[in-house]
């Protein structure tokens, strides 16, 4: 299931880090002699900073790649001196317990979790070791490489590792949209860039392995941000993000309280999987209303709108639009008896939107406040749009009523 409306805009800033890193390469050489002594230090720190934020949030996962990263930087310079024909070996292995990493989600504790995925990756490495040079030198010299892939120095099979772990990477990033998926991925490339030419050039090697590590901490760090200020069910900003946004408003705005109509209904008489389908729809609606207006959940069944320099007046048909287009849209019950057990046939019976299936009616009702001299804070706001939401409960439901207004604006 696609993490709820991830904003984009904020992935774009992680390609950042392999580009300040590249920066740093080209200049590396004018560096003062004591950064370029601490500049091999750099992964250790950041890893022990990431070390820190994922035993925080317990997330097994960012630290076992975190380790991955620490230990194939920390090993590769002492393989290309002593075992340079275990280097695509253990390039391949990387690759593969990447891949492994982010596709194993956290399901045990902790503890349990790390030791299983340290277990992992010293298995590989043992297996490396057992089949020896003679081993692992018949495994990767089945396939002769040509021309500029030849000057990578990377054997076939571990480049088709390295290839196939982008791949995994990219379509769990598209698939997901989440800031974990995009610290996996940029981790990932900013070291299958690095690992290559990072025994001729152990500082690069060292930027890119930082960079990588500093990757997978904003993510999880972005990660978090999201988990406390947006909704997981409709994927709304939730309640602490208006307060913020609230608290930065300018001198003219419009505030609107909507809520789902007999919404303890739907839960008594379908079920709260069905409820939670009504309040994802209905989020899914509000998210696009006209007029530059923001959604956000503000708990329940309710629903806050905010409408940044905008009269009560000015933002009221944009709301009149959006109250049709809930009670417009048509959900529709498939009694449990009747649900196909097969995914296909319950493919082609969805695309027959009127056979086998009930109509369920959803509105809601609104209240709009603006914010003026007499109602200068936000809570004063908040708690005049509430008002008026009774208002229209009280005069029927399904309807749109503004704070001090004599004459409310119903439902046609």
């Amino acid at each position: 299931m696609r993490y709820p409306h991830i904003p984009w805009l904020p992935l774009l800033f992680y390609p950042a880090l392999p580009v300040a890193a590249a920066v740093g390469l080209l200049f590396w050489r004018e560096w003062p002699p004591a950064l370029t002594l601490i500049v091999p230090f750099v992964p250790w720190a950041m890893a022990l900073i990431g070390a820190a934020i994922c035993l925080m949030y317990q997330r097994s996962q960012t630290l076992a790649l975190m380790l991955c990263v620490l230990a194939v930087t920390a090993a590769w310079p002492t393989l290309a001196r002593e075992a340079p024909w275990a280097m695509g070996a253990v390039l391949a292995w990387w690759s593969l317990v990447y891949t492994i990493n982010a596709l194993w989600s956290e399901r045990s504790s902790m503890l349990i979790d790390v030791g299983l995925r340290i277990g992992l990756m010293a298995a590989g490495v043992a297996a490396i070791a057992l089949a020896g040079k003679d081993g692992v030198g018949g495994i990767f010299s089945t396939i002769a490489l040509q021309g500029m892939l030849a000057r990578l120095g990377v054997p076939a099979e571990a480049l088709v590792a390295l290839l196939a772990t982008g791949l995994t990477l990219t379509l769990l990033l598209l698939r997901y949209g989440r800031p974990q998926q995009a610290g996996q991925w940029l981790g990932f490339v900013c070291m299958a860039w690095a690992l290559p030419r990072g025994a001729a050039h152990p500082i690069e090697l060292a930027l890119m392995s930082a960079a990588s590590l500093t990757a997978l901490c904003i993510s999880l760090a972005h990660e978090g941000f999201h988990m406390a200020f947006r909704d997981e069910l409709t994927g709304l900003p939730g309640r602490r993000a208006l307060n913020e946004r609230l608290q930065r408003m300018g001198r003219v705005y419009t505030l609107a309280m909507a809520d789902v109509d007999h919404f303890k209904a739907f839960n008594d008489t379908h079920g709260h999987d069905v409820g939670d389908q009504v309040l994802r729809m209905v989020a899914s609606q509000l998210r696009r209303v006209p007029g530059g207006g923001h959604a956000y959940r503000y708990g329940g069944e309710e629903f806050t709108l905010v409408f940044p320099g905008k009269t009560a007046a000015e933002a009221m048909p944009h709301l009149e639009t959006v109250r049709r287009a809930i009670e417009a849209y048509q959900m529709r019950l498939r009694d449990k008896p009747a649900r196909p057990k097969a995914d296909q046939i319950g493919q082609r019976r969805r695309g027959n939107r009127g056979r086998g299936s009930r109509p369920l009616r959803v509105t809601v009702s609104i209240g709009v406040a603006e914010r003026s001299d007499a109602l200068r804070a936000p809570d004063a706001v908040i708690k005049a749009a509430d008002q008026a939401l009774y208002k229209a409960k009280d005069g029927g439901r399904n309807q749109v009523c503004a704070y001090g207004a004599r004459r409310r604006s119903a439902a046609a």
